[in-house]
């Protein structure tokens, strides 16, 4: 096989691994808000988030509402990520980088109350003190809820109760795929058992941005060198991402997406086709093949 080959075989294996490969009708992006979007959070009909630089927007039963962000959500050295709660309340969860070395990152959760956008470091048990350790986080009404200070703990938290687990040094993310948890630290890549269990072999990215598993497939993306890694069971290949500075990974059965500072691309009918209406994506989020959503800084786009 030529190296050629086996980049085209990487890349494909990394759609495949993720989604069938039968012919879908390519669907076109509708602008459903025009205000940047930093991330967004997804749960079912019809609440949708979308948090902007100064302000949340807020889908729910009552319409569409902001919420102003406080000044501690704030800024391009806050990294944080929004989802609704059990009570389908917003939280935003994240990290506070410092621009000094010298100082420690600080951790933010904050959830929407009646009085506005309130820190609820209370929410979070054990892991809610104040300052350093930042925060990774995934929230929502899927099973498991994840909740780490950075090399300290995690809290994993189900609907039929609490349980504990490891925060490995250089924790970056963690994520639910098709009911899988993992989290990735560094170049190692874990999914959760009664603790993070890594993958056998190390990744080879520098610096990876977000992830889907199936099964016992992986594909990770990575921004600034606009590669794919996919993991096959035993081994990682790497591939050119169909889009450049890709961001995010969105899988269901039978449906891929990838978004980033290229565009969106959608693997249908055995390869990765894009779609024309957004740039400079953040996040892409889909409650079923037929129904995906769109971070960006030109806005909100949703698919159908």
């Amino acid at each position: 096989m030529t190296p050629r080959q086996l980049i085209d075989t990487a890349l494909f294996g990394c759609a495949l691994a993720l989604s069938s490969a039968g012919a879908l009708a390519l669907p076109k992006l509708e602008r459903v808000l025009e205000a940047p979007c930093r991330a967004i959070a997804l749960d079912r009909e019809p609440y949708v988030a979308a948090l902007g630089n100064d302000s949340v927007t807020v889908f729910d039963k009552r319409g569409s509402h902001q919420e102003a962000l406080p000044e501690a959500l704030r800024g391009k050295n806050v990294d944080v990520g929004i989802f609704f709660g059990r009570d389908y309340r917003v939280r935003i969860a994240g990290t506070a980088h410092s621009p000094n070395p010298k100082k420690p990152d600080e951790v933010r959760y904050y959830r929407s109350l009646p009085a506005g956008i309130k820190s609820a470091l209370d929410e979070i048990g054990p892991l809610g003190k104040a300052g350093g350790p930042g925060l990774v986080a995934l929230l929502g009404t899927a099973d498991p809820e994840i909740v780490c200070r950075v090399g300290e703990s995690c809290l994993i938290k189900r609907v039929s109760g609490w349980a504990k687990a490891s925060a490995p040094a250089g924790l970056t993310r963690v994520g639910l795929s098709l009911g899988t948890s993992w989290a990735i630290a560094g170049t190692s890549f874990y999914t959760l058992g009664k603790d993070w269990q890594a993958l056998p072999a190390k990744g080879p990215w520098g610096k990876a941005d977000d992830a889907f598993v199936r099964g016992e497939h992986a594909c990770v993306v990575e921004h600034d060198a606009s590669r794919l890694h996919h993991f096959d069971g035993s081994a990682w290949r790497s591939s050119s991402a169909p889009v450049n500075g890709p961001r995010s990974v969105w899988a269901a059965e039978d449906a891929t997406w990838l978004g980033g500072d290229g565009g969106v691309a959608v693997f249908e009918d055995g390869a990765f086709r894009q779609l024309e209406g957004a740039l400079h994506v953040a996040q892409v989020l889909g409650r079923s093949a037929n129904d995906v959503w769109v971070c960006a800084a030109e806005g909100v786009f949703r698919a159908r």
